[in-house]
């Protein structure tokens, strides 16, 4: 269940970037996911050609190696020429054209989990109000991949409760969905991310499920074209970007919505994301 419920980590890192090209302005900004200790490039706000895509940034190597390394932002003027990092990346660098880089990683409970990057084409310091707003920005992404971890622990445990020997667990299951309602009611006061709501009202789905488990509701039978528009809801995407990616109208695409929602008996995004995927309507 964790894997088909957790949003992209990567979908949540390049909304982040576009939200703080429009707070910052800065020409180019860029990052990736850690994986075993190596940086993957994955998510691009300005840039002009494909040469930094699914570059691989091995800790300790260039200005994002170093900030992966020892975990906190790394800082380049004149790139090509900076005496405190390796220069395995100059090409690609020198390539987008990027003069000053600022590196900051996105550290969750002491483990180095991503980096975003912000560039500028010119040899200018990048100024202490836009290094703030990148600290903060990462600050930010680094929480919310804090609660995606912890809704998917939540969710193991109660996989857990569900298969354990009927005989002498109802005490512990009891207490697993007090625990976790309580847990539910903490993680939503730092709820960002509309993907992530998905998986907390999934979790009270499951909590629902485990009190009734005998409860079923019909399936729906869903169109075509109104399970696209839901499976890019389920990805994050607003009614713009839905309408953007279907070459529809987004007033098209709100009908579409209201009329899976009607389907579907559901009030909200969320909760037509939650039951669309328990009726298998969609991945």
């Amino acid at each position: 269940m964790k894997n088909t419920l957790r949003p992209s980590d990567r979908d949540a890192l390049r909304a982040e970037l576009r939200s703080l090209q429009r707070r910052t302005a800065l020409p180019v900004l860029f990052g990736g996911i850690v994986d075993d200790r190596r940086l993957t490039l994955s998510s691009f706000v300005g840039t002009r050609s494909r040469i930094l895509r699914d570059l691989v940034i091995d800790a300790e190597c260039g200005a994002g190696g170093r900030a992966l390394a020892e975990q906190r932002p790394v800082g380049v003027q004149d790139y090509s020429n900076a005496r405190h990092i390796t220069h395995d990346y100059d090409f690609q660098v020198g390539h987008e054209g990027i003069e000053t880089l600022l590196a900051v990683p996105v550290v969750v409970r002491g483990v180095t989990r991503g980096a975003v990057y912000g560039g500028l084409r010119a040899n200018l310091p990048i100024g202490d109000v836009v290094a703030e707003a990148m600290m903060r920005s990462v600050a930010g992404l680094a929480r919310e991949i804090e609660i995606r971890d912890e809704v998917d622990r939540r969710i193991a445990l109660l996989d857990t409760a569900q298969v354990q020997p009927a005989a002498g667990c109802d005490q512990r299951i009891a207490e697993g969905i007090t625990e976790s309602y309580l847990a539910l009611r903490e993680l939503a006061d730092h709820l960002v991310d509309d993907a992530v709501g998905v998986q907390i009202a999934a979790i009270e789905m499951k909590l629902r499920s485990l009190a009734a488990p005998d409860v079923a509701a019909s399936r729906v039978d869903l169109s075509p074209r109104e399970r696209e528009v839901l499976e890019y809801v389920a990805l994050g995407c607003r009614n713009a970007e839905v309408a953007e990616r279907l070459s529809l109208s987004v007033e098209t695409v709100k009908t579409y919505m209201r009329n899976l929602m009607a389907k579907l008996d559901v009030s909200s995004r969320h909760e037509a994301v939650v039951e669309a995927r328990r009726q298998a309507l969609i991945a």
